[in-house]
C-alpha cells in the first residue's frame, strides 16, 4: 500500500472530507490530494500534522513511507542491476 493509499483510507476511515483534513492539520486541500495521490514525497512537518488530524503516530505513517520507499528502491536497483548485466555482456564481448 502506498503513503497516499494509507492516507487516504484513513481519512475515509474516520469520516472526514479534505476540507475537514485540511483545517485540522493547516494544509492546503491542493497539498492533501496531491498526497494522496502519490504524486508528491511527503515531508516530516506534514506527516507530523496528518499523525494529529488522523489519530496516528507519526511512525505508524513514517513506516508506509519506508515500505513505499523500499519498493521504489528495490524496482530502480533491479532495473540498474538489469542494465549493468547488459553492460558487462557487451564488454565480454567486444575482448
Amino acid at each position: 500500500m502506498s503513503v497516499g493509499e494509507f492516507i487516504r483510507n484513513r481519512r475515509e476511515e474516520l469520516g472526514l472530507s479534505l476540507r475537514q483534513l485540511s483545517k485540522l492539520t493547516n494544509l492546503s486541500e491542493n497539498r492533501l490530494f496531491r498526497i494522496e495521490h502519490d504524486r508528491t514525497k511527503i515531508y516530516a512537518f506534514e506527516a507530523n500534522r496528518l499523525s494529529q488530524g488522523l489519530y496516528l503516530s507519526v511512525s505508524d505513517i513514517m513506516v508506509t513511507v519506508e515500505k513505499s520507499d523500499k519498493e521504489e528502491i528495490s524496482f530502480a536497483d533491479k532495473l540498474l542491476y538489469q542494465r549493468l548485466k547488459e553492460r558487462i555482456g557487451e564488454h565480454d564481448g567486444s575482448n
